[in-house]
């Protein structure tokens, strides 16, 4: 949200500096109860270790997209590019930190 209400340079409820805060305030507590909530949880090794290596691959593919989408605002060809992947790295933000928070399940014996 503060991306895209401070782009737009005009005046509006998201170029406010006070939104913008709490808005960060808001999402900073929901992201800590999500961790907070993963790490009453178990995962298998093998799946955080897919998951890492998917986010080594995630870094540069996103990184790329992003890139991709903000060449295409400079031509003038719109958002959308780069708003499809901000959401998509926000997404993976998510589930990185689900995997990183959980605890590893031991096999069963």
């Amino acid at each position: 949200m503060a991306i895209f209400g401070s782009a737009s340079g005009g005046e509006g409820i998201f170029h406010s500096p006070l939104v913008v805060m709490l808005s960060v305030l808001i999402f900073t507590y929901f992201f800590v109860k999500f961790c907070s909530w993963a790490k009453k949880n178990t995962l298998s090794a093998g799946v955080k270790k897919a998951i890492f290596i998917l986010t080594i691959v995630g870094l540069v593919g996103i990184n790329v997209f992003y890139y991709i989408g903000n060449s295409a605002i400079s031509q003038g060809k719109g958002w959308s590019l780069a708003t499809y992947a901000l959401v998509g790295a926000l997404i993976w933000v998510f589930i990185f930190a689900y995997a990183l928070m959980t605890e590893k399940r031991e096999p069963a014996e």
